[in-house]
């Protein structure tokens, strides 16, 4: 039987070393992420990004395990928060 699945949307900032774009495409690749959108340039080397996500987890719980992973996997990035108010379902 499959699990239903609900789409969320949540901005984060993100902080990284080196080029933008291979940053985004490794955070694409993780398997929960359908889409990654460059908000606002916020300085160097930080951006506010919209991320499309869609899991039968709780949205914080699913930002937090996305978080961590990109975290481990990706040399480039070094930070990743949240922005809390930003969390939203999609219908």
């Amino acid at each position: 039987m499959a699990v239903s699945r609900t789409k969320y949307s949540m901005e984060a900032v993100i902080r990284y070393d080196g080029r933008l774009v291979d940053v985004l495409d490794r955070i694409r690749a993780v398997r929960l992420v359908l889409m990654v959108h460059i908000e606002q340039d916020l300085g160097p080397d930080k951006e506010l990004i919209t991320i499309k996500v869609m899991t039968p987890h709780p949205a914080r719980e699913t930002f937090h395990a996305i978080r961590k992973t990109c975290l481990g996997e990706i040399e480039t990035l070094t930070d990743m928060q949240l922005k809390e108010t930003t969390l939203t379902k999609l219908f």
